[in-house]
Protein backbone atom coordinates (compact mmCIF):
# COMPACT_ATOMS: atom_id res chain seq x y z
CA UNK A 1 0.00 0.00 0.00
CA UNK A 2 2.32 2.87 -1.54
CA UNK A 3 1.43 6.22 -1.25
CA UNK A 4 2.91 8.16 -4.75
CA UNK A 5 4.08 11.83 -4.52
CA UNK A 6 1.85 12.54 -7.64
CA UNK A 7 -1.72 11.86 -5.22
CA UNK A 8 -0.26 14.16 -3.10
CA UNK A 9 0.96 16.95 -4.30
CA UNK A 10 -0.38 20.15 -5.46
CA UNK A 11 -0.31 20.86 -9.83
CA UNK A 12 3.23 22.36 -10.29
CA UNK A 13 3.31 25.83 -11.40
CA UNK A 14 5.05 26.83 -14.78
CA UNK A 15 8.88 27.86 -14.71
CA UNK A 16 9.24 30.95 -15.11
CA UNK A 17 10.96 32.84 -18.31
CA UNK A 18 14.24 32.64 -17.40
CA UNK A 19 14.88 30.46 -14.57
CA UNK A 20 16.30 27.99 -16.36
CA UNK A 21 19.78 30.64 -16.63
CA UNK A 22 19.32 31.84 -13.62
CA UNK A 23 19.52 27.95 -12.27
CA UNK A 24 22.67 27.49 -14.48
CA UNK A 25 24.36 30.52 -12.96
CA UNK A 26 23.76 29.36 -9.31
CA UNK A 27 24.91 25.19 -10.18
CA UNK A 28 28.10 27.08 -12.22
CA UNK A 29 28.25 28.88 -8.45
CA UNK A 30 28.47 25.82 -6.66
CA UNK A 31 31.16 24.08 -9.02
CA UNK A 32 33.46 27.13 -7.93
CA UNK A 33 32.60 26.86 -5.10
CA UNK A 34 33.27 23.08 -4.77
CA UNK A 35 36.70 24.12 -7.02
CA UNK A 36 37.77 26.16 -4.18
CA UNK A 37 36.96 24.01 -1.31
CA UNK A 38 38.53 21.17 -3.23
CA UNK A 39 41.70 23.13 -3.85
CA UNK A 40 42.09 24.16 -0.06
CA UNK A 41 41.30 20.04 1.02
CA UNK A 42 44.78 19.85 -1.10
CA UNK A 43 46.69 22.43 0.33
CA UNK A 44 46.07 21.35 3.93
CA UNK A 45 48.40 18.14 3.43
CA UNK A 46 48.65 17.49 -0.81
CA UNK A 47 46.42 14.56 -0.19
CA UNK A 48 44.76 13.67 -3.20
CA UNK A 49 41.67 11.99 -1.62
CA UNK A 50 40.49 14.97 0.20
CA UNK A 51 39.33 17.33 -3.13
CA UNK A 52 38.37 14.16 -4.81
CA UNK A 53 35.56 13.64 -2.06
CA UNK A 54 34.68 17.37 -1.65
CA UNK A 55 34.06 17.43 -5.74
CA UNK A 56 32.73 14.05 -5.33
CA UNK A 57 29.86 15.18 -2.92
CA UNK A 58 29.29 18.36 -4.97
CA UNK A 59 29.01 16.41 -7.87
CA UNK A 60 26.49 14.05 -5.40
CA UNK A 61 24.48 16.91 -5.01
CA UNK A 62 24.46 18.36 -8.27
CA UNK A 63 23.12 15.48 -9.63
CA UNK A 64 20.45 14.76 -7.16
CA UNK A 65 19.06 18.74 -7.94
CA UNK A 66 19.31 18.05 -11.87
CA UNK A 67 17.35 14.72 -10.71
CA UNK A 68 14.49 16.58 -9.22
CA UNK A 69 14.27 19.25 -11.70
CA UNK A 70 14.07 16.76 -14.63
CA UNK A 71 10.86 14.62 -12.77
CA UNK A 72 9.36 18.40 -12.37
CA UNK A 73 9.86 18.58 -15.91
CA UNK A 74 8.22 15.39 -16.96
CA UNK A 75 5.20 15.82 -14.11
CA UNK A 76 4.20 19.68 -15.72
CA UNK A 77 4.77 17.71 -19.52
CA UNK A 78 2.21 15.04 -18.36
CA UNK A 79 -0.30 17.14 -16.29
CA UNK A 80 -0.34 19.45 -18.84
CA UNK A 81 -1.07 16.82 -21.24
CA UNK A 82 -3.90 15.45 -19.41
CA UNK A 83 -5.16 19.24 -19.18
CA UNK A 84 -5.27 19.21 -23.00
CA UNK A 85 -6.91 15.92 -23.26
CA UNK A 86 -9.34 17.07 -20.57
CA UNK A 87 -9.98 20.15 -22.86
CA UNK A 88 -10.42 18.04 -26.46
CA UNK A 89 -12.70 15.35 -24.67
CA UNK A 90 -15.43 18.36 -23.23
CA UNK A 91 -15.49 19.54 -26.96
Amino acid sequence: MGVSFSDMSTPAKPTPPGAERIIAGIMAAIVVWGLFHAVGAWTLNHDARRPLIVLACVAAFLGFWLALLAARRRRLERQAHIRDETREQRR
